[in-house]
């Protein structure tokens, strides 16, 4: 006789609801677990910067900027004259099509030709940076229709196109040299300077060593470029250098000061105006005279 098997005795039979519960459970955690190691392999990958690292690099940076970096323009006060300082920089044709910057920079020879037999047809007075110095500590009166013609960069164009011109109307100007690029390429060389120079017509004056702008520079770096181009320059013509040019046009209250020491006169700026004062004798505001300009815009400028 077969034997009876005893009740309970064999597999034991789970609850479904339970089972479904658990099975439930199990795939909540699975995915959950998942996702956790994927967000800690993609941390870890790619580290994310703390919100203090966030906010900390831009309020550096912007308060160099504010410091170091942002140019300033004087306040005019004392005595003051209205002298439009006009400002040439390339006086040729651009050779070089594709460089529309320098298309604005230059003036072709015919066309500033024809601007200075406008100068000297119509009554202005071409005068120096030291006779308008004098001005405005009283010691000259100046003529009628007074203008100041000066050139930034020291370009040998200047040599080739714009001396001639200013030797036939018998006009003086200022040419404004970075002592640290002559004789190198397309700028002048030191004959050229000292012929110029010895002729009477042309005044040189410093336009730093480098051509940096100013405010971005440290304050040793604005004392050398101030300086070291009114030694350099002084050396090589065997005279005085009164005047200084910002490059670029930039400036602000610590380059006006390097150059107040270093025992120049006055400096002059990029800055639109014709109003000199004792106020802006340390960043005075000139005229830029941009190529492609016709002679009655010229005219409507000085």
């Amino acid at each position: 006789m077969g034997k009876k098997k005893k009740k309970g005795v064999g597999k034991k039979h789970l609850n479904p609801v339970l089972t479904v519960a658990l099975f439930i459970f199990l795939g909540v955690l699975f995915t959950v677990t998942t996702s956790v190691s994927k967000f800690q392999k993609a941390s870890s990958a790619t580290p994310k910067p703390s919100i203090l690292g966030v906010l900390s690099k831009p309020k550096t940076s912007i308060q160099k900027t504010a410091r170091k970096q942002v140019p300033a323009i004087p306040q005019s006060y004392g005595k003051s004259v209205n002298v439009p300082i006009l400002y040439y920089h390339y006086i040729g044709t651009n050779g070089n099509p594709e460089d529309v910057a320098r298309d604005n920079l230059s003036v072709a020879p015919d066309k500033f030709d024809e601007q200075m037999a406008y100068i000297a047809k119509n009554g202005y007075n071409v005068i120096t940076l030291d006779t308008l110095y004098a001005a405005l500590q009283g010691n000259v009166t100046l003529p009628p229709k007074p203008v100041v013609l000066s050139f930034d960069d020291g370009y040998i164009d200047f040599y080739v196109n714009a001396y001639p011109v200013l030797k036939k109307y018998g006009f003086h100007a200022t040419s404004f040299i970075p002592t640290g690029l002559i004789n190198q390429g397309y700028y002048l060389t030191w004959a050229q300077i000292k012929e110029m120079d010895s002729a009477g017509l042309i005044s040189f004056q410093a336009h730093s060593v480098n051509h940096l702008n100013m405010p971005s520079l440290s304050s040793e770096q604005i004392r050398y470029e101030v300086n070291q181009s009114k030694k350099e320059l002084e050396a090589q013509i065997g005279h005085p250098v009164n005047f200084f040019s910002y490059p670029y046009g930039a400036s602000n209250e610590e380059a006006w000061k390097a150059v107040k020491d270093a025992g120049f006169a006055g400096a002059v700026g990029t800055w639109y105006g014709s109003i000199q004062s004792e106020g802006n004798i340390f960043d005075m505001p000139r005229i830029k005279i941009p190529g492609g300009l016709s002679i009655t815009d010229f005219a409507s400028k000085i």
